[in-house]
């Protein structure tokens, strides 16, 4: 019962949830889960063929987000991004991803047998990935023919949202339509934050409910325009494919009970929590050393606190807030993500105040607060690089990436990987977006972003005890 007794420890010691779920621990609502576990037995519908109250509950969510229909998934929104790619193509399609996607789009690239072009996003401040360019989406896609589907990720992890409406409209020109990967956006179009992307013309929307929202974990919903060039009918199909046949009624449960707040209690709720955070950020911006990132040129979701410290590392700054009580959502080479949401409490969002504002003032003063200035250089000078790397070019490509997954693979030792090819993905994780995917080489820029990643404490998905899977060479 380790892992129990682990939980369980939560509670004694208090650390203070700056990540995922949105319920922040804070429960609703909600009855003895055990009292409520049970299968599809008679009067309690069916998720995969909902007619009765199942099918009230979808209604009732694509009627809130402004959609035609929502398909609610128990499996997270990896099902529903499987599901929306399988339904817009068939395979060994093209497909266009943009290259800072969540690997669970790159994973419906391999099952599909999909020939992928990818779009390459801003790089912004601190390496951080911005959105994607609509005059790029125009370029590729007069550049190349017989695209089946665009992939886009927004918000990205960091917040940053793209033009989904410009996007939207190049796509349909060409007839291709939109997915949008919105699963850190699940709030967006309630109280003042920016619109949610189904009202933006995407044809299909991925979101985590249970990311910013008072939901459990793994519930999600994939959103469905009227209009969407997706039809329905291979939604369902594919739905079947990949959700499980035994859906929890504990999570569905959870579903119907963050709609049924979010339609009772959400707008007061959501006007105190803009209030709290807009003057939680205000008063961070006002601490030496300490710096919030706020992209310009981009319309930008404030709930996700991206936070630097002059002087300190992200490891060095999660540090910080861990001994303070605090555990951040994301650690990255140069700044770590606190992520908020409609459930944050004054105590929490006091807590990271005092804790940022004490480390603050126990370093010296770097003076005016430029990304120039930030300190160790070399953990900048890093992150920007190795987003480079990530995002703006992609390694060189030996094979697509649905023929790199039909090969052979092996394991390889790491201090043996350069020049070979890819046989898997590897990402930095979290956020989970790939380094390196299936067909790709490992060239020496790779392997120093892997061993930039592991030098830093960041967590390397992929990485085997030191070795990779690589393409056995015929």
């Amino acid at each position: 019962m380790e892992l129990l007794d682990k939980l369980k420890e939560l509670k004694q010691d208090d650390p203070y949830p700056m990540h995922m779920p949105g319920h922040k621990r804070i429960r609703l609502d909600f009855p003895n889960i055990y009292d409520i576990d049970i299968t599809e037995t008679d009067g309690y519908d069916n998720l995969h063929r909902p007619e009765g109250i199942i099918k009230e509950l979808s209604r009732e969510t694509a009627e809130l987000y402004g959609a035609d229909q929502a398909f609610l998934s128990v499996g997270g929104s990896t099902d529903m991004i499987l599901t929306s790619i399988f339904a817009a193509t068939r395979p060994e399609d093209k497909i266009i991803i943009a290259r800072n996607c969540h690997k669970s789009v790159y994973h419906a690239a391999v099952l599909r047998d999909l020939q992928v072009r990818y779009l390459f996003p801003e790089i912004l401040e601190l390496g951080i990935p911005g959105g994607i360019k609509p005059s790029e989406v125009n370029k590729l896609l007069k550049s190349e023919k017989y695209i089946s589907a665009c992939v886009v990720t927004s918000p990205t992890y960091e917040g940053v949202i793209s033009d989904v409406r410009s996007i939207a409209d190049i796509c349909h020109e060409y007839g291709i339509p939109l997915i949008v990967d919105a699963a850190h956006g699940a709030h967006l179009g309630f109280g003042n934050f920016p619109v949610n992307p189904i009202k933006q013309g995407a044809d299909a929307v991925v979101i985590s409910l249970h990311k910013t929202l008072p939901s459990l974990t793994q519930t999600a919903c994939l959103l469905r325009n009227k209009d969407s060039l997706i039809s329905a009918e291979r939604i369902r199909q594919y739905f079947d494919y990949f959700e499980t046949s035994s859906p929890s009624y504990v999570l569905m449960a959870g579903i119907d009970n963050c709609i049924t707040f979010l339609k009772e209690k959400g707008p007061a709720a959501f006007e105190n929590y803009e209030k709290k955070l807009k003057s939680l950020r205000e008063n961070l911006k006002k601490l030496k050393n300490i710096s919030l990132f706020e992209p310009e040129n981009y319309s930008y979701d404030p709930s996700k606190l991206v936070i630097s410290m002059y002087g300190k590392s992200g490891t060095e700054l999660a540090d910080i807030l861990r001994r303070g009580k605090i555990e951040p959502e994301m650690t990255s080479l140069s700044y770590c993500l606190a992520m908020t949401s409609v459930m944050d409490t004054d105590q929490g969002f006091e807590r990271l105040f005092r804790v940022l504002q004490a480390a603050s003032k126990s370093e010296t003063d770097y003076g005016k607060r430029l990304i120039n200035s930030v300190v160790p250089q070399k953990s900048h000078e890093n992150s920007l690089n190795r987003a480079s790397g990530i995002y703006q070019q992609a390694p060189e490509k030996r094979y697509d990436i649905g023929i790199a997954e039909k090969s052979e693979i092996i394991y390889q030792e790491k201090d043996k990987l350069e020049g070979k090819v890819s046989g898997g993905i590897v990402t930095v994780y979290p956020p989970g977006i790939p380094l390196i995917v299936p067909g790709e080489i490992f060239t020496d820029k790779v392997l120093v972003d892997l061993k930039t990643a592991k030098a830093a404490g960041l967590t390397v998905d992929g990485d085997f005890n030191g070795k990779y899977l690589i393409v056995k060479e015929k």
